[in-house]
């Protein structure tokens, strides 16, 4: 099912194929409906290396940037967009039928902490700024442009516009996840420290993102299998100072003021 959200429309997960999977990273934040009630009540308001460029690099630090770009199935693309980072779509993993992944990434990938063959723990996923910033989370949304979760290709692509949100730096995307994490498991954090975490919320400022489908295509299934999407033109509209906090992400409708 198909529901509008503002000017364009956002894929629903469908319930009986929540355990399909696109990427790793899209289950690191488990975060639920109670998000607004958590945050309303006191806990509000914080790569892999590129692999390939589209036309030159926008000027330093510009607040606002567009341009225009390709994909083929199975391959990323990547750009440098200033401020530190790349903007990329990471070819999904999921092989129900092609689709990328948008994605904000840091240069180069801080260094991790020595693994411990004794720890049973996995590896963490990536340093990745979109993912924290972009409800809804643990579901389908507009950083996917894939044939996953039960929907076609041509579902996939049936939605041109695709808004996004992103942290600007490792430090901002582990406070990020300080705060939403705060936020989902409200009784793990002290009444001490409930004002510090808000204060984070309200603080962490994030960019924006738009990417719009100008044209695609689509390749036949063989053999009783599925269409994929072979192809995307596309174009892109960051902007790194919008004026938006974390805190408006997550708790977008502060509650009614009390008669």
């Amino acid at each position: 099912m198909l529901r509008t959200r503002s000017d364009h429309t956002v894929l629903t997960p469908r319930p009986a194929l929540l355990s399909a999977k696109i990427r790793a990273d899209m289950f690191r934040q488990p975060i639920a409906l109670l998000l607004g009630c958590a945050l309303t009540a006191g806990i509000a308001a914080p790569p892999g290396n590129p692999q390939s460029q589209s036309g030159p690099s926008p000027s330093a630090d510009a607040d606002k940037i567009h341009f225009t770009g390709e994909a083929m199935r199975g391959q990323p693309f990547t750009k440098d967009v200033g401020h530190n980072l790349f903007f990329r779509l990471t070819p999904a993993t999921s092989d129900e039928g092609g689709g990328w992944v948008i994605e904000m990434l840091p240069p180069t990938e801080p260094a991790a902490a020595p693994v411990d063959p004794e720890d049973p723990k996995p590896a963490s996923d990536p340093i990745e700024f979109a993912s924290i910033a972009t409800p809804p989370y643990h579901a389908y949304n507009d950083r996917y442009i894939a044939a996953a979760f039960g929907y076609s290709a041509k579902e996939a692509l049936g939605t041109p516009l695709r808004k996004f949100n992103f942290v600007q730096s490792v430090q901002d995307e582990e406070r990020a996840n300080e705060v939403v994490n705060a936020a989902l498991y409200p009784s793990t954090v002290g009444e001490s420290e409930r004002a510090r975490v808000a204060a984070e919320a309200a603080a962490l400022m994030l960019g924006t993102g738009q990417l719009r489908i100008l044209k695609s295509k689509i390749a036949s299934g063989k053999e009783g299998s599925p269409d994929v999407i072979a192809w995307i033109r596309f174009e892109v509209d960051l902007n790194f100072s919008p004026g938006l906090t974390l805190q408006q992400v997550l708790a977008p409708h502060p509650p009614a003021p009390k008669k």
